[in-house]
């Protein structure tokens, strides 16, 4: 019979728990104990048995409610093991989670896929996209859209130049002069980012890239590196860079950068039709995952919360 442990933040193995998150079947970056402790510093495990399987809680209070949310910078999380958990365990330790908690709003990963039989959910499949890296970079650039391919080959006979940089300065910055105008009061919390980022750079474990025209700089994107996943984690661009098709060029050389070798290039996404369309292009695939809301409130909050 298994045995179910919710665990505090300061009594858990990190040592254990990262050694599983790096020999999962399909590993996913965000449950990491370093990223955990950044993006949310109360986060609390599920244990089942000794780490045979595990689910990563980021959570805190309001109004005096215990609640699990998905943190900035994060998508695929759910539960992690030495091996991929049956639909049926993954149910089980997702209810025995939510006896925890009022509230719970989680992403699983794709290797995810409970029946939720036994338990009242909300949930609805979100999107990602990936592309393998393991082939020629000629046989990849085959496969990119024909529209694509054009764009690629103009940005590169107009002059575009790729330069990686150790810092992630420039390409927040032109974010939030630029792409945050159109988040209709959304923000995002750059000191995140920047505290990741220099967590990362530590482990070796980040890229990020400048593109620019005649040394003026156009656009850029930071890439998280774990096992053999390459997650596309931020990008900025700017008037000039979308006039001169950076992103284009950036991807491209990326792909470029890291072809025929085991790498599994991730897009984190997106729900948007014409984003998910444009890394499409590029040959991705499509993968699924699950977003999962739980809701045990008192009557009154639970309709406020909905």
């Amino acid at each position: 019979m298994n045995t179910f442990r919710i665990i505090e933040n300061s009594d858990i193995d990190k040592i254990k728990w990262d050694d599983l998150l790096a020999n999962y079947p399909n590993p996913f970056p965000y449950a990491q104990s370093w990223y955990l402790d950044i993006v949310s510093p109360k986060w609390k495990a599920l244990i089942v048995n000794d780490f045979e399987f595990v689910l990563p809680l980021p959570c805190r209070k309001k109004w005096g409610f215990s609640y699990v949310y998905p943190p900035e910078f994060t998508q695929q999380m759910g539960v992690f093991g030495k091996e991929s958990a049956s639909p049926e365990l993954i149910e089980e330790i997702i209810k025995n989670a939510s006896k925890h908690f009022s509230f719970l709003e989680f992403n699983l990963n794709q290797d995810n896929k409970p029946s939720f039989s036994h338990i009242r959910t909300k949930h609805k499949k979100r999107k990602n996209l990936e592309l393998d890296l393991s082939s020629e970079y000629e046989l990849l650039f085959k496969n990119f859209h024909k529209n694509t391919q054009r764009n690629i080959k103009k940005a590169i006979a107009s002059g575009l130049e790729m330069k990686e940089v150790d810092h992630p300065d420039l390409i927040i910055s032109t974010f939030l002069e630029n792409k945050a105008k159109e988040l209709k009061g959304k923000k995002i919390n750059s000191s995140i980012l920047e505290n990741l980022y220099s967590a990362a750079k530590g482990k070796n474990a980040i890229n990020s890239y400048h593109i620019y025209k005649n040394d003026a700089f156009l656009g850029g994107a930071i890439f998280l590196n774990f096992v053999n996943r390459k997650v596309f984690l931020f990008s900025s661009i700017n008037t000039e860079g979308r006039e001169n098709r950076a992103m284009f060029f950036l991807i491209n050389s990326v792909i470029e950068l890291n072809a025929k070798q085991n790498i599994i290039l991730d897009f984190e996404g997106s729900d948007n039709s014409e984003l998910a369309n444009f890394y499409h292009r590029f040959g991705a695939k499509e993968k699924l995952y699950l977003h999962v809301v739980i809701n045990r409130l008192p009557l009154l909050l639970k309709w406020l919360k909905n």
